[in-house]
């Protein structure tokens, strides 16, 4: 694992410095701790950081070519590239190390960029550097594991893992995104290809980007494509492809181990490794000291079945000092609360080891979130309603409809009344959101809006899934959104900020296919989630962990906003109306806000939570006030 970076100067422009790509490359130095390297010709220039994996001794970059053709920079991990480096070899090619990420330079120069893509199995982001036409291509992995940014103007291209790479190179910091902005205070994240900044975009998963003379094309080299009913149904298979994608995910010449939270997910991984490897498997599992947080039962009962050496740790979050920290990797304001609890794992993890497998990817894979089940449900009760009755009496019933944390759970009709009047789009973007977005355009200055809603940023994904049958739709579009632009963006920077290699195996791109071709009740079933899973599990892992409540990772925000250290930082906020938070937010309506949830009127966690991220990352993201 480790961080790439570079630039490319357009024709007429003055070729790149030698300090400018230092500086990119340095200001990521936490992404590989284990040495840097550089490469300048012409209009391209590379940076890298390395964090030594494989061929620990020999697979430093850049990589190049011996005939001088092309060089390569790389972040991730190739899992087919042992069957990838022999078909190499029989067509006359010979790597001259053995680092995965040397396949892919000669498997550039053997069947080209896209070629080469299609035939990868991995988690990567590359720059290559074609000598021969001096142009420069970046790829990134199918489902968007590995980060990729850039900036292309008439100066040129920027790119980097992380955008501070790219904002290192700029005059000036650029100025926030409308989109940007209305996505982040909606979702808690930004949609790719966009990002918080004007003229920084994320590359999209899946895809490239080459450039030349001054041009920049671009492609997809992967496309996800669900056809239930395509695999059977088996639990053996499912356990046989989950032990491969575990098998191949274990290639590591430094401590491997895996986060354990004693959930379904992390003890899937875990057992498979127990089956697959012959090392004693290391798990680490770290208990939130708070009422109703700690796992480490749960996990304790999971090792103690399997003969997993486990390493437990207890946690009490510094939130504030975190909320700092995070917003400085995370590079906008994050609205995920479990970004906390991921840091504080992960900080754990690399005290034992340097590589950790997660469980990331089975909620995705075989429907396991609850909103899923319900968006689902809706759409079978939305095609049964006839679209008159639903616009006219159900959305104005659910938005009259009484909405808050004092209203018992089974009477909370407001939100599934309006989704009903809406068609399934809009649905699924209110389900998706942490603040509504009604609420964000009262509290957001306006200003700082786009005027077109935030369902159009779900629109490019939407037209290419609206065939689908109802759950392979609400799937699908969680692995376009909410996997590749939250979850792995966390799982990436809270994993790097320590130099640790996260590895998701249920996240493998064969296993995902395969799992895509399941029948849909084999994931949804009875109005619950995982059944194939669990079936396949039953008997390797604990009935307790199987059967339990999904618990999840976040924190108690609504007690904690009203304990003493947050709300005094709320009011200090409050106390500063020229500060960071209040340049895009209204400081009147968060002021309401903050009173209403002081007073236990109303739960505003979630708005008061999206205030505390804007100011972090207003104070301490890239280029903020306090850096």
């Amino acid at each position: 694992m480790c961080g790439i970076t570079g630039l490319a100067s357009a024709p007429g422009r003055a070729p790149p410095e030698r300090d400018v790509l230092e500086r990119m490359t340095a200001v990521i130095d936490h992404r590989g701790p284990d040495g840097d390297g550089f490469h300048l010709r012409g209009p391209v220039a590379l940076g890298h950081r390395r964090l030594a994996i494989i061929d620990v001794l020999g697979g430093d970059n850049p990589l190049r070519d011996p005939h001088g053709r092309a060089v390569l920079m790389f972040n991730g991990e190739i899992y087919n590239h042992l069957e990838l480096r022999a078909e190499l070899q029989a067509d006359g090619h010979q790597p001259s190390s053995g680092s995965d990420g040397e396949v892919l330079l000669h498997g550039y120069l053997a069947w080209g960029l896209e070629g080469m893509l299609r035939r990868v199995r991995g988690m990567y982001a590359l720059a290559l550097h074609d000598l021969r036409d001096d142009s420069l291509h970046l790829a990134r992995d199918p489902l968007g594991i590995k980060p990729m940014h850039v900036a292309l103007s008439a100066d040129g291209l920027l790119f980097g893992s992380e955008m501070k790479s790219v904002l290192e190179a700029l005059p000036t910091r650029p100025r926030l995104s409308r989109r940007g902005v209305l996505e982040s205070a909606c979702l808690g994240f930004t949609l790719a290809p966009g990002t918080i900044f004007e003229g920084i975009e994320s590359l999209p998963p899946g895809t490239w980007l080459s450039y030349r003379d001054g041009r920049a094309q671009r492609g997809r080299h992967h496309e996800l494509v669900f056809e239930p009913g395509r695999e059977a149904a088996d639990p053996d298979a499912l356990w046989e492809q989950l032990g491969r994608s575990v098998r191949s995910h274990l290639m590591s010449e430094v401590p491997l181990g895996a986060f354990l939270s004693g959930g379904v997910d992390s003890s899937a991984v875990v057992s498979a490794m127990t089956e697959v490897s012959t090392a004693r498997v290391d798990a680490i599992c770290v208990g939130i000291l708070e009422p109703g947080m700690d796992e480490r039962p749960f996990a304790r009962s999971v090792a103690q079945g399997l003969g997993v050496r486990l390493h437990e740790e207890g946690a009490e979050p510094a939130i504030l000092d975190l909320m700092a920290r995070i917003a400085w990797h995370v590079e906008m304001p994050f609205g995920d609360t479990s970004a906390a609890p991921t840091w504080l794992v992960c900080e754990a993890a690399r005290r034992h080891v340097t590589v950790a497998l997660s469980g990331d990817g089975g909620d995705e894979n075989f429907a396991g979130y609850r909103r899923t089940r319900f968006d689902v449900l809706e759409e079978r009760l939305r095609s049964a309603l006839p679209a008159p009755l639903r616009r006219a009496v159900l959305g104005p019933a659910g938005r009259a409809w009484p909405r808050g944390a004092w209203v018992p759970r089974p009477l909370r009709a407001g939100t599934l009344m309006e989704n009903l009047s809406h068609d399934w789009l809009d649905a699924y973007v209110v389900s998706m959101s942490r603040v509504r977005e009604d609420l964000v355009r009262r509290i957001v200055r306006p200003e700082w809006l786009p005027d077109e809603p935030l369902r159009a940023g779900f629109e490019q994904h939407a037209a290419r899934v609206a065939e689908y049958d109802p759950l392979s739709r609400v799937m699908a579009m969680d692995f376009a959104t909410w996997l590749a632009d939250d979850i792995l963006v966390k799982v990436d920077r809270m994993s790097m900020a320590h130099g640790l290699e996260v590895r998701v195996p249920l996240l493998d791109t064969d296993f995902v296919h395969w799992a895509a071709g399941l029948p849909t009740d084999a994931k949804l079933h009875g109005g619950k989630g995982k059944r194939l899973f669990k079936r396949a599990l039953r008997g390797r892992v604990p009935d307790q962990v199987l059967d339990r409540t999904k618990q999840g990772f976040h924190l108690p925000l609504a007690r904690w906003l009203r304990g003493p250290v947050l709300e005094q930082r709320l009011r200090d906020i409050l106390a500063e109306p020229d500060g960071p938070a209040f340049d895009v937010l209204d400081h009147d309506k968060l002021h309401r806000l903050v009173d209403e949830h002081l007073a236990e009127r109303v739960d505003r966690s979630t708005e008061l939570w999206l205030m505390l991220s804007f100011d972090a990352f207003g104070r301490h993201g890239p280029g903020g006030s306090e850096r």
